[in-house]
């Protein structure tokens, strides 16, 4: 007997049997919550991780990136921000993080479904059960601080467990009266206009907050056009308090959103000759490309409170996100597919390869372009409880934490495409009809319910967990003859087991043992099977005045993989979010992180860290797969897009009205698709250095100005050869920009002038 469950049991026996050793009689007691001094009673925002000082008591593996730090880069784009998490990867696309891939520990990092995203504890996914494809990410500028997790604490965040979570922290509603504007302005015809008022009166609080991008783009279109975006979000927060007695603290809040993007986006790059001629051209071709989306989120939630002892959050929410990607899609039947074309560019393959650059007018009818649309409609709403109940029980400290959440999604997919040829440099429509490809609706619901108890025992804390989902999907493909509709259920359960041991104050060790889960879409065949696997990791950290170290080994023992076909790893427009099996595969990892504050003679400090995370992968079998990431696997290949190794180091040097701060990336070679041995030309993703550098002054309390630099060293690297073609990253990037803050602790009056 096999199945998951059993295999978790077997894994829970050697999970504990390493930890069974870091028990002793005697102990350190494990270190204090620190406390925030200008707090509010509550916290608004949901924090999965809490205070950077409540990681060393987690059950897994968890990074903080703090306001400070966004603050001091101002990344827009969250995989700049990620690269200070270890365990993190990411495959870049269009140069400026606008529909990220995040994988984490060797899950796959396509359009981030595969791992658990939320904002301030809520899915925001446009539909995390039915199509969790993330072509939604919030803008990272009205962020306070992100959170990851891993390891057998991510159980409590589904519905993706594999490789953990992600949580955005958006600005709470400031404790006193406050004005906040920044503007910037850059290459490329780079804007930002952010601005945030608020405050709290009594017993209410409110928060207005506006941010608006835009940049004409860097790559060069042949014949002219931009190629950059527009990006808008508004967010409006209310909250009321009240005390009831003595014992009962109220707080309602409520949270309304709007956002909106157009982008001169393609999944169309160019061929290595070209990229090595002019590694920021476009070609003709991707001329109409066109991604267009609004979204619209609604949130209320009630909080009770009784004694600090035991908290109750009941929230609703809703999410609407509808979205029109127009881009080319592949040349008409009989003709070469464009991965072909790139793999190979010689032969017939070279006259296709004109076509698209706009050397060679359209003269065949193979030779007519396909540009297809992809609408989507999404729904993603949902009701989640959730308490957390400490209290003390002889020798033993508990932290009870449990919810039970009702989700239902849904996407609505009408994909066709139109014919085109190629005149003079020139995408003319043709007289041919439209054709369709897809048209269904997705449905899923769920119920998902999660417990769990963190236990401490004099220098040891045990947590442990379940999570139970009930998930319901339903396909409907729309046809000349009516309705298909077929259904599917699966319930799972998915437990974890971590703990942690405090050696004294500064020195602790972990180890943690929990399933990997991952839900099959709505209309799946009967192969596809959900991915699974069993996790463990091991490690330990330092936390000793200036300095902090953690190292963690991982290991995902897959069960299966489940790769996902999509327009963005090069499937057939027809196979879109079609799953296939990957079979069981091995990622293994050890993950550090180190940082140290050196003070200095001269009055400012030298803060420096570094974050490493070594991978290696296997499959262990030899199969055929319909997805082109994965192909003709055998056994002992690699995964694509997971490059052994990854480096980050940070130097800065911080004084009183003034900051340096330089962080440099490696990337090491990675695989376009899963092999071994050496990695063919064709299919390499070169390693690459990128330095970023960030300066900031503020000549009085309340006004920062601040300059970035983006690739400082203007490194020409290939981010990806996905779908079709090298995709170059963002070439050096120089931004400069004014923040004002009237009022608030950090804010000046006029007066502060004179």
């Amino acid at each position: 007997m096999n199945t998951p469950l059993y295999r978790f049991a077997a894994h829970v026996v050697v999970g504990l049997a390493l930890a069974a050793p870091l028990v002793a009689e005697e102990s350190a007691e494990p270190p204090v919550e620190e406390t925030v001094a200008e707090s509010p009673p509550r916290i608004e925002e949901i924090r999965i991780v809490g205070q950077k000082s409540d990681i060393a008591r987690i059950g897994g593996s968890a990074s903080v990136v703090g306001e400070e730090t966004l603050e001091r880069f101002e990344y827009d784009d969250v995989e700049r921000v990620l690269r200070q998490v270890p365990g993190v990867y990411l495959r870049g696309e269009d140069g400026y993080g606008l529909r990220p891939n995040i994988g984490i520990r060797g899950v796959n990092p396509e359009r981030s479904a595969k791992v658990t995203l939320m904002e301030d504890g809520i899915l925001f996914g446009p539909a995390p059960y039915s199509a969790p494809a993330a072509y939604y990410f919030p803008l990272m500028t009205r962020m306070t601080a992100v959170e990851v997790i891993k390891g057998p604490a991510s159980v409590r965040y589904g519905p993706q467990t594999i490789g953990g979570a992600v949580n955005l922290v958006s600005r709470p509603i400031p404790i006193e009266p406050t004005i906040a504007v920044d503007g910037a302005y850059g290459q490329y015809d780079y804007g930002k206009f952010h601005g945030y008022a608020g405050g709290r009166w009594r017993n209410f609080g409110l928060l207005v907050e506006g941010v608006h991008l835009e940049t004409t783009g860097f790559k060069n279109l042949d014949g002219g056009g931009d190629t950059g975006f527009d990006k808008n979000e508004v967010l409006v927060k209310g909250e009321a308090e009240f005390e009831v007695g003595d014992d009962f603290f109220l707080l309602t809040q409520v949270k309304i959103g709007y956002a909106d993007e157009t982008s001169d986006e393609t999944y169309l790059g160019i061929s290595d000759e070209d990229f090595d001629r002019d590694h920021l051209r476009r070609y003709p071709a991707s001329q109409l490309g066109l991604m267009e989306w609004d979204r619209q989120q609604y949130q209320i939630s009630q909080l009770v409170s009784w004694r600090d002892q035991l908290d109750v959050r009941l929230t609703a929410y809703r999410h609407d996100f509808d979205r029109s990607w127009r881009k080319l899609n592949r040349f008409a039947p009989g003709a070469p597919t464009l991965r072909e074309i790139f793999a190979d560019p010689t032969g017939i393959r070279e006259v296709f390869l004109a076509v698209l650059r706009g050397d060679q007018d359209s003269t065949t009818p193979q030779e007519t372009l396909r540009i297809g649309t992809n609408d989507r409609e999404f729904l993603s709403q949902g009701i989640q409880l959730e308490g957390t109940w400490e209290l003390a029980t002889g020798a033993f400290d508990h932290n009870f934490q449990a919810g039970v959440r009702f989700h239902d999604d849904e996407i609505v997919r009408d994909h066709f495409e139109d014919p085109y040829d190629m005149i003079e440099g020139q995408l003319v429509r043709t007289e041919q009809e439209r054709i369709p490809l897809i048209d269904n609706r997705g449905e899923a619901s769920a119920w998902a319910v999660h417990l769990q108890d963190e236990i401490g025992w004099k220098g040891l804390v045990v947590t442990g967990g379940v999570r139970v989902e009930v998930i319901d999907t339903k396909l409907t493909e729309r046809t000349e003859d009516g309705s298909e509709v077929s259904r599917n259920s699966d319930t799972v359960v998915i437990p974890g087991i971590g703990a942690v041991y405090f050696i004294d104050d500064d020195w602790s060790v972990l180890a943690g043992v929990h399933r990997g889960f991952s839900p099959v879409a709505p209309g799946q065949a009967d192969s596809a099977d959900p991915e699974d696997s069993i996790n463990y990791e091991f490690g330990g950290r330092f936390e000793g005045g200036r300095t902090r170290a953690e190292v963690i080994g991982f290991w995902n023992d897959y069960d299966n993989l489940l790769a996902t076909c999509s327009q963005g790893t090069g499937c057939d427009p027809n196979q879109i979010d079609d799953q296939f099996n990957g079979g069981e595969v091995d990622v293994r990892g050890v993950e550090v992180q180190l940082s140290h504050d050196f003070e200095t003679p001269w009055g400012f400090e030298v803060p420096t860290s570094l974050i490493y995370t070594f991978s290696d992968s296997e499959f262990k079998s030899t199969f055929d797969s319909a997805a082109p990431a994965l192909g003709e696997v055998e056994k002992g290949d690699e995964l694509p897009y997971l490059p052994p190794h990854l480096l980050t180091v940070n130097v800065g040097l911080l004084a009183e009205t003034w900051d340096v701060t330089m962080s440099m990336r490696y990337i090491d070679r990675m695989r376009d698709v899963a092999g071994q041995g050496p990695i063919p030309d064709n299919e390499k993703i070169d390693a690459a250095f990128v330095a970023d550098l960030a300066m900031g002054w503020s000549p009085i309390e309340g006004v920062r100005i601040y300059l970035t630099i983006a690739n400082m060293f203007d490194e020409e690297y290939i981010v990806s050869r996905r779908p079709f073609g090298a995709r170059p990253g963002l070439p050096i990037s120089v931004q400069g920009g004014v923040k004002l803050q009237l009022g608030g602790p950090a804010g000046f009056w006029p007066g502060s002038f004179l």
